[in-house]
């Protein structure tokens, strides 16, 4: 991460340059930046991803395309705590032979995952590998 001067529009502007682990290069405004951004999750954060993992999934109301909304906007919000929700109402209906999920709300899925596994790779230090075995653990003994 930086900080440098940039011409944005007529003015020059203070930024941070952040390089995310994708391989983004991210640059933002310091006066935006505390609104975009926020901590990697501390361990209390943790512990709610954990007992929401482990908690009973929420029932699947209402048509596919109102499910895909909610959880976009879930997952637009970009908090710890909506993408545990996801990947734990996600990953039960995928591998519910009696439910079938549209590939879009697979896809909504497979992206939180993703997210959350960055999430805790960050927050604990663990490599993908483990952070994966982490939320399964905690999927699996919640049932």
């Amino acid at each position: 991460m930086a900080r440098e001067r940039r011409q944005i529009g007529t003015s020059d502007r203070e930024c941070i340059v952040i390089d995310l682990a994708t391989g983004l290069r991210v640059s933002l405004v310091v006066d935006d930046a505390a609104s975009r951004l926020r901590a990697v999750a501390g361990t209390t954060e943790l512990e709610t991803v954990r007992r929401t993992l482990g908690a009973r999934s929420r029932r699947r109301d209402g048509s596919w395309a109102s499910r895909v909304k909610q959880n976009e906007a879930k997952l637009a919000k970009g908090r710890v705590i909506d993408l545990a929700e996801l990947v734990r109402d996600g990953g039960r209906a995928e591998r519910a032979a009696r439910e079938r999920i549209s590939h879009r709300e697979r896809r909504l899925y497979r992206q939180a995952r993703r997210l959350l596994v960055s999430e805790i790779c960050s927050a604990r230090g663990l490599h993908e590998e483990a952070a994966e075995a982490w939320i399964d653990a905690h999927i699996h003994n919640g049932g």
